[in-house]
């Protein structure tokens, strides 16, 4: 077969959207706790002791 045909389907996928919207929250929620890993990253850190 040598051929090129072309198909036309219609498709339906349930709960794509919200989907879409969950794959948002979580990039969200990566890019805090990126932000927070980085700022734990960098604090200083003092330890007293008593005498």
């Amino acid at each position: 077969m040598t051929r090129n045909e072309e198909m036309k389907v219609k498709l339906s996928v349930e709960g794509i959207d919200a989907m879409q919207i969950k794959v948002g929250k979580l990039a969200e929620i990566l890019k805090e706790a990126k932000t927070l890993a980085d700022e734990l990253a960098s604090m200083e850190i003092e330890i007293k002791t008593k005498d």
